[in-house]
């Protein structure tokens, strides 16, 4: 058919949506594409139009949600669509998606944002009013959203196949000044890098703000499911269940904030919070969107193979200093309440085991422990921000050194081997994280 046939009823100067309901592109913009440029027509990724052309409707046509698979964009793009398919973002997660569809009003409302591709496309990545950028509409977003019916959440749960999708990143409708790291045009729906956190700084800021920031990973690897990390001293009191943030606290680490850190005074962040691309930078080298990360390319131009190599034993610092200091907690622990788990949050506790009243743990526990599982949860173990993680773990040894807890390391550093028991151990209080988070409903 031609997309000259679809721009008879889709054509407008801006997208969005006619008076009848149906799509509309602004085909101007869509002419200055890479797509249009190479004879990618509307019919390479909606399907043959000639059915839909002759009767119009949504259901005759390959349309949101299902258009946002990763397939379509695969159709062309197969070396993207390959290191894809083998990264976290390839899959839903499924415990998520049973929470959603069981209550949609709150957890479909709150964790689709960034598990679903479809919702992410439909309700924040498509623009309403195309002359005002999306992450300065963050009102209207939520409202579109809180507007949904129980029904129209779970049919976007049923379409979820994948969290994020390609159309959460790009958008293959319109060129944007979002360039990729060699400064070329890749049709970015957000900067690769934003180190104004003004918007996003502040303690407990509201998942609205931090799913429409403009940075491409920030706006959900922000460690917030409802709100972002508050560490200050009445969060920490009134919120003893489980930590205040969600399980990726990365772009908050990366940016030295979210944790407890004292009178300040110190440096936070590092030469990784200001490199070209941010995350970006290091997780998709030469365009890998497997976003892993490779000594040899990734920590290029900063460090030679060798150097990188070198700096990775941070990794074992911080996963000893993070085991030394649950050993303290343990020991403060056993000495209070005679069992060394009642550290712990509540909902953390294992099971069969009743929790203290927490007025009965100290502020500096408390301190401590959200900089704990700060610092396991970003999952970097500290190579995202070395000064950071570090300052966080002297800070939780700090409090504890309030309360006389003997500093007698479990484990010394020796600079070279991580015991399998450590990591082990680290690995539990991750998973009983998890699982009170998803008991909870991923509620943060």
């Amino acid at each position: 058919m031609g997309s000259s046939s679809c721009a008879n009823c889709h054509s407008s100067k801006a997208a969005g949506r006619d008076g009848s309901g149906a799509v509309t592109v602004d085909f101007a913009e869509w002419a200055k594409t890479k797509h249009a440029q190479v004879s990618i027509g509307c019919e390479q990724c909606h399907g043959p139009a000639s059915i839909h052309v002759a009767s119009p409707t949504a259901d005759n046509i390959l349309t949101m949600p299902t258009i946002a698979n990763s397939v379509v964009c695969g159709q062309c793009h197969t070396g993207q669509k390959s290191d894809f398919d083998v990264s976290p973002h390839a899959k839903p997660v499924e415990d998520v998606m049973t929470e959603a569809k069981a209550n949609p009003g709150f957890y479909g409302k709150t964790c689709l944002r960034c598990h679903s591709g479809p919702f992410r496309a439909d309700l924040i990545e498509n623009t309403v009013d195309n002359s005002v950028p999306a992450y300065q509409r963050a009102d209207q977003i939520d409202a579109n959203i809180q507007a949904l019916t129980n029904d129209q959440i779970v049919s976007y749960v049923n379409a979820t196949t994948e969290a994020p999708s390609c159309v959460n990143c790009h958008d293959p409708m319109r060129t944007t000044p979002n360039l990729d790291l060699t400064g070329g045009q890749a049709q970015l729906l957000r900067a690769i890098e934003n180190s104004d956190v003004s918007v996003v700084g502040q303690p407990s800021t509201p998942v609205k703000i931090i799913s429409t920031y403009n940075q491409i990973c920030a706006n959900c690897h922000m460690g917030g499911a409802t709100s972002t990390s508050n560490p200050s001293d009445s969060a920490l009191n009134s919120g003893t269940s489980r930590p205040n943030f969600h399980e990726n606290p990365q772009f908050y680490m990366l940016m030295g904030l979210g944790g407890v850190t004292g009178a300040g005074g110190v440096p936070t962040t590092m030469a990784h919070a200001s490199r070209p691309g941010q995350c970006v930078g290091c997780h998709m080298p030469n365009g890998r969107h497997s976003f892993t990360v490779s000594l040899d390319i990734s920590c290029q131009p900063c460090h030679t193979p060798a150097d990188a190599q070198a700096r990775l034993a941070v990794q074992g610092e911080i996963q000893l200093r993070l085991y030394n200091l649950v050993s303290r907690l343990q020991t403060w622990s056993k000495a209070t309440f005679g069992d060394p788990d009642l550290w712990d949050y509540t909902a953390q506790v294992p099971t069969g085991k009743t929790a203290p009243p927490q007025s009965q743990v100290p502020i500096q526990v408390k301190r401590a422990r959200h900089n704990y599982y700060f610092v396991l949860r970003d999952l970097s173990l500290g190579v995202h921000n070395p000064v950071y993680a570090r300052l966080l773990l002297d800070v939780a040894n700090q409090n504890l050194d309030a309360l006389g807890v003997s500093r007698a390391a479990a484990v010394p550093y020796n600079g070279k081997t991580v015991p399998a028991y450590v990591k082990a151990t680290l690995q539990e209080y991750l998973r009983r994280s998890y699982q009170a988070e998803m008991s909870a409903g991923h509620g943060v």
